[in-house]
């Protein structure tokens, strides 16, 4: 009977030990599991699309952040998986931030690259530091001089929102368009335009990337959202002169701080800039039944509304 007890304590006092092992190993799987909300971008091996991994920075303050990114600029992975952002022949001469736009100056190397490398490395670049607290845009000059698109037109200010999808991995099946957008200005009463440049492929309908650009809001500093960031589009049909736009709940649950006649004309103005229509209709869930808001019905046909818009100074 000792015997038998005996044994029963030495199971006990294993299966004691053996639960502390799996404790133990746990927190460690827990710490190596650790995460990072930060990404650090560069070209995979055949240089066709960009790849990020995880970027821990030994501190998050913009001022370091933006010296250890370009510092990694030209650094290459130890597998060789990955290649650097920044060929051998460009370099940064200088940077420097104002406001919240961060100012890179290359070398005259920069516009040598052949334009499909070209728009990889820049949207690399502005998505590395856009992820900085603090910073919103970047502008990129080479040389003396701004870098221009193929219109030769400055490209200006520079977000990750640019770069829809841009792989780079077919040049031809992306295209490059400037969108005139309307926002709202302070007392949500008044229309402002804002001009943003975006790489989308071509694949996706004018109207969508309009509508996906809207609820990404404004760029601009003072102006404010129309639509939602959740807002989803469903589906965007153009026939017999119309737009027809099916958008989900969330665009009709969302309480702003704007009038309904200024959201309502933010999207029918932006669309009519892009759409073979001259007027658009609104439905939400496929039901173009009651109203957007409390006054603003959605079976109605709208056209573009120019008085809503705030005139430009001068």
């Amino acid at each position: 009977m000792k015997k038998k007890r005996s044994m029963i304590l030495i199971f006990l006092l294993l299966a004691l030990c053996l639960t502390g092992c799996s404790i133990v190993v746990e927190e460690k799987t827990d710490k190596e599991e650790k995460t990072s909300e930060y990404s650090i971008y560069s070209l995979n091996s055949e240089e066709t699309e960009l790849v990020k991994s995880e970027y821990f920075p030994e501190e998050e303050t913009a001022d370091y952040m933006v010296r250890d990114l370009m510092q990694r600029l030209g650094n290459k992975s130890p597998d060789n998986k990955q290649i650097s952002l920044l060929p051998a022949e460009v370099k940064i001469n200088s940077y420097e931030i104002q406001g919240d736009v961060l100012i890179i100056t290359f070398n005259k190397g920069y516009s040598k690259m052949s334009r499909a490398k070209e728009i990889l490395v820049r949207a690399g670049i502005v998505r590395n530091f856009t992820q900085i607290s603090g910073i919103r845009a970047v502008r990129f000059m080479a040389g003396d001089t701004e870098i221009v698109d193929s219109r030769n037109q400055p490209m200006g200010e520079m977000t990750a929102d640019m770069f829809v999808d841009y792989s780079g991995e077919d040049l031809e099946s992306y295209r490059y368009d400037t969108f005139i957008l309307y926002f709202t200005d302070k007392t949500g009463t008044k229309l402002v335009e804002e001009q943003r440049n975006v790489y989308y492929k071509k694949t996706l309908p004018k109207e969508k990337v309009v509508l996906e650009q809207l609820a990404k809001g404004p760029m601009v500093k003072g102006n404010y959202p129309v639509i939602p960031d959740s807002a989803q589009t469903l589906g965007v049909v153009t026939a017999d002169n119309v737009c027809y736009v099916n958008m989900d709940g969330s665009l009709r649950d969302y309480a702003l701080e704007v009038s309904e006649e200024v959201s309502v004309y933010a999207i029918v103005n932006s669309l009519l800039n892009v759409c073979a229509a001259e007027k658009v209709q609104i439905s939400i869930e496929g039901d173009s039944s009651g109203t957007f808001g409390g006054e603003m019905p959605l079976y109605s046909f709208y056209q573009k509304n120019e008085e809503l818009v705030e005139k430009a100074a001068g």
